[in-house]
């Protein structure tokens, strides 16, 4: 009963085959943190830590707490430890096959059960253990540290999956020279650019991937033209289609409280900004100017002056 407690928390995935190293390894060999890297984020580790004098601890798991290690005359590891969960503790004791190792890899497994690798860390920088994210933690890059980005960072909605329960969540450092942007997908570090106009923005030099700037009181998310991720999310979306005299169909989002439109034409998307009028409405940016009134508006682009009547169906 003991011995499975660990079989359970080990065998992740393996290689269902049996053999053993042949090699006599030493307590000195396997001195050093040993991790597993979890497949759903190459962040989230678990996996043990052997020190002198048979010391051991857990990394990143917080109910199975090793305690102490050492090797068989046949070179087989030994863990000892504790499992704590449902309102008890249970000590226990395992021996685990060495199946191979070779530097900075390491292969345990338990007769024909399973085969679990592991990696030398020589530090737990950019480490996050399951018990750290259960508890709400990813690790910043930028900051160099763990975090809860819920309490740290602006958090901003998809309005490209209005559906998803997920957000975004922008974190800047103390002088907002760089802000690291996480979604449920990745995370990127962004650096801050002044525009001509004098208006910060956060992307990567010669990148167009993400782009990060703040209109009216909304932060924005954009990528190559298309907005990903507003303050307000699809809060206040208005939708429409625009047909031009050729029957050529264009369609503008526009959103109020950030003051953008976003305009979508043969699959290429623009991101529009709204400027002041005596009357009707206008956005633009250095490529085109998108001015209506009513149902009628007019595309301009703005290199060679030629412009497009369009009418909203």
């Amino acid at each position: 009963m003991k011995k499975s407690i660990v079989c359970m928390a080990l065998a992740s995935a393996g290689l269902w085959m049996s053999c053993s190293t042949t090699e006599k390894v030493t307590e000195k060999d396997l001195t050093g943190n040993w991790i597993e890297v979890m497949p759903v984020n190459q962040h989230i580790v678990q996996g043990v830590s052997l020190y002198e004098k048979g010391e051991a601890a857990s990394i990143g798991m917080a109910t199975l707490q090793y305690q102490h290690w050492g090797l068989t005359g046949d070179s087989r590891l030994v863990l000892e430890g504790k499992s704590i969960g449902n309102g008890q503790t249970i000590e226990f004791a395992d021996t685990l096959d060495i199946v191979s190792f070779s530097g900075d890899t390491l292969t345990l497994g338990k007769g024909d059960m399973y085969r679990i690798q592991y990696v030398r860390r020589q530090d737990d920088k950019g480490l996050i253990g399951g018990s750290d994210v259960a508890m709400g933690y990813t690790w910043s890059e930028m900051l160099q540290k763990k975090i809860r980005v819920f309490e740290e960072g602006s958090r901003v909605h998809s309005v490209v999956n209005p559906q998803s329960s997920s957000a975004g969540y922008l974190v800047f450092n103390a002088d907002s020279t760089q802000l690291e942007f996480f979604d449920p997908e990745t995370d990127v570090v962004l650096d801050r650019r002044m525009r001509p106009d004098g208006t910060p923005v956060w992307n990567v030099e010669d990148d167009d991937t993400y782009l990060v700037e703040k209109s009216e009181s909304e932060w924005l998310v954009s990528r190559r033209g298309q907005l990903l991720y507003a303050t307000s999310g699809i809060e206040d979306l208005v939708k429409a289609v625009f047909v031009t005299d050729d029957g050529e169909d264009i369609e503008v989002a526009f959103f109020g409280k950030a003051g953008v439109a976003q305009m979508s034409r043969k699959g290429i998307y623009s991101l529009l900004y709204q400027y002041r009028t005596a009357s009707g409405y206008g956005y633009k940016n250095p490529v085109f100017d998108l001015r209506g009134k009513g149902q009628e508006a007019v595309l301009t682009t703005l290199a060679d002056g030629s412009h497009i009547s369009l009418k909203e169906k």
